[in-house]
């Protein structure tokens, strides 16, 4: 049997872009991991008023479902406090802290990610935690085993940042998630609560190493193949604690 631990920890600065990786984080309670989801690229309104915004739902950005072109825009983590990137094949760097350095970031992002028909975007900041699928700051745990079992079944690159969640966990068989659900456990120091499944959407068509997409929808052929397109569970932070990778997963 594997000892469940904490195979790798991922974040994504800006909603439907690229993902890094972290040796540690600090999981803060009822909050998203840091810097995740933290800014979401929106079509500019006629008048732009605010660089920051409450919570919304997917709906209103242009994320990997409605644009997925973004999926080829490679970036490089510079820092992340404060947080600078920059694009692949471009010098120019961008300090996501500077609002000047925002527009430019967005113009940039929109030429590339559109350039027969130009989209202007503008970059905008969570007013308070990340701009997440789901209201609640839930940050996201996938297993090992059942990232695998999609792999393998539907012959997908090797890379988990396709499925889009925060914390991988090493299991032994695919979707033993499920079974954590209304259970609490311990990573490090923090705590968790296990609350409900990921259901997935079209935006684990696209590969995360290359931006090509699958033939077919993915969540269409996890349903017919395993009868539903879960993949991944919630958890809600409810004791602030360092985590580590490797770090092990003990069940209350």
């Amino acid at each position: 049997m594997l000892i469940k631990k904490i195979r790798s920890i991922h974040f994504f600065p800006v909603k439907g872009m690229q993902g890094f990786e972290k040796e540690n984080c600090i999981l803060q309670k009822n909050k998203l991991i840091e810097n995740d989801r933290q800014f979401a690229l929106l079509p500019i309104p006629k008048q732009k008023t605010s660089y920051s915004t409450p919570w919304l739902p997917k709906t209103h950005f242009k994320q990997l479902v409605n644009q997925p072109t973004l999926a080829k825009i490679s970036l490089k983590l510079l820092t992340t406090n404060p947080l600078i990137l920059k694009i692949d094949k471009f010098e120019e760097q961008y300090n996501l802290t500077d609002y000047d350095r925002r527009d430019v970031f967005a113009k940039k992002v929109g030429d590339l990610s559109s350039p027969e028909k130009k989209i202007t975007l503008s970059l905008i900041e969570a007013e308070k935690g990340g701009l997440s699928d789901t209201r609640d700051q839930w940050i996201s745990i996938g297993a090992t085993a059942s990232a695998d079992e999609l792999i393998n079944v539907f012959q997908l690159d090797q890379s988990y940042f396709r499925f889009r969640l925060n914390l991988w966990i090493t299991t032994n068989y695919p979707f033993e998630e499920f079974s954590w659900i209304g259970r609490r456990g311990k990573i490090g120091d923090a705590e968790l609560e296990f609350l409900s499944p990921v259901g997935r959407c079209n935006a684990i068509n696209l590969s995360a190493e290359t931006g090509q997409s699958t033939n077919e929808s993915l969540p269409q052929k996890m349903r017919s193949y395993f009868g539903h397109s879960n993949l991944g569970v919630f958890a809600r932070v409810i004791k602030t604690g360092a985590v580590h990778r490797d770090d092990q997963l003990i069940f209350a």
